[in-house]
């Protein structure tokens, strides 16, 4: 059981909803710089991710990829491995 007391949520959107919500930061460029992946074990996810890393390496061959894989739900909360250890996040989320 995690001991989080609070929690911080950024719009991933290009565009705010309303005044309270920031959106999240972008990367000025993918030179140097750590992706993290989470795969969120619907079908085909980890495929797509693979394609994605495939296509990031052609253009920026210095990136490096972290990724996590959620083992029996896709309902667990797992990004909280990445900080720290990442600049961006790709998530294969959806049905």
């Amino acid at each position: 059981m995690s001991n989080i007391s609070s929690v911080e949520l950024i719009n991933p959107l290009g565009f705010p909803v309303n005044l309270k919500n920031e959106l999240a930061l972008r990367l000025k460029d993918l030179n140097n710089v750590t992706i993290g992946f989470i795969d969120n074990i619907k079908p085909n996810a980890g495929l797509f991710l693979d394609f994605v890393e495939n296509l990031l390496q052609k253009d920026y061959p210095n990136v490096k990829f972290v990724k996590i894989r959620k083992d029996f739900t896709s309902s667990r909360l797992i990004a909280d491995q990445l900080i720290g250890k990442v600049s961006g996040v790709v998530n294969a989320w959806g049905d």
